[in-house]
């Protein structure tokens, strides 16, 4: 089930009337493998007070999250599989070679020349993947937990707890489950809602949930324009590692299979 599917299914459960801690048991627990679904379930838990309807607020972030992260694995994978292909391209090519009956492997065996392009070609191959598969890991998409704080604040304040309060319940449920502080960011926003919320009396939970889910809408946008940028940054591997590899695999191969000794 995901976590958004266990929020909306704990906050039906208190709705209903169901005992807090009963709801926590009839999902099934508090998780210790998801931390994000772990913190809001242990701040719901600090609360103490019915807080249905932030639940379901949560549980739309998390939607949108789960959606957006499944969108971006989907783009990963198209440049992910083209650098898988290219790279071995020319070894299927060497190997089609063979199998139409050019005696690759017996020239190989009588050509030291022929040895030393496949050495050489094999080198350029490796470099390209690894060049390849450093520039596909830093585009990997991330699951970010950012905004998670403003919405523990807002679940403590709808139990009840002032605003300072909230803050530093929050904030050292948040150090117990991450094991590190919220991001600069997050803290940022979480100063200036603070600040709006003492000037003008607005709703603090509204303003706080609007600020998470800017917050995590900005990070998956980061993200996916990451994986856009990795088409065009995989063409250096391309052009400089898999392209030379290429020439010395098939190319140079082929022309000493097709001329023989000569």
């Amino acid at each position: 089930m995901s976590d958004s599917l266990t929020l909306t299914k704990f906050a039906g459960l208190l709705r209903s009337g169901v005992d807090l801690d009963k709801a926590i048991e009839y999902i099934g627990g508090i998780p210790e493998d998801t931390s994000g679904l772990r913190y809001l379930l242990e701040v719901a838990k600090d609360a103490g007070a019915s807080v249905a309807n932030e639940i379901d607020v949560v549980a739309d972030l998390f939607t949108f999250k789960e959606r957006s992260l499944q969108r971006i694995t989907v783009a990963h994978a198209s440049p992910k599989a083209s650098a898988r292909l290219v790279l071995w391209l020319p070894l299927l090519t060497l190997a089609m070679a063979e199998l139409a009956g050019m005696n690759i492997l017996e020239t190989l065996a009588t050509t030291p020349l022929m040895l030393l392009s496949l050495g050489l070609g094999l080198m350029l191959l490796l470099l390209a993947r690894a060049l390849s598969n450093r520039l596909i890991r830093r585009a990997k998409p991330k699951d970010t937990n950012i905004g998670f704080y403003l919405m523990g604040v807002a679940l403590e304040s709808s139990g009840g707890a002032s605003l300072n309060q909230a803050q530093n319940r929050a904030l050292d449920i948040y150090a117990t489950v991450f094991g590190k502080d919220p991001s600069k960011a997050e803290l940022t926003a979480m100063a200036q809602v603070a600040l709006l919320v003492e000037q003008t009396g607005a709703r603090v939970g509204d303003l706080l949930r609007r600020q998470a889910e800017q917050l995590q809408r900005e990070s998956l946008t980061a993200t996916e324009i990451q994986i856009e940028k990795l088409s065009v940054r995989l063409m250096l591997p391309l052009g400089l590692a898999v392209l030379p590899a290429f020439l010395f695999l098939t190319v140079i191969p082929l022309m000493f299979s097709m001329l023989g000794p000569k």
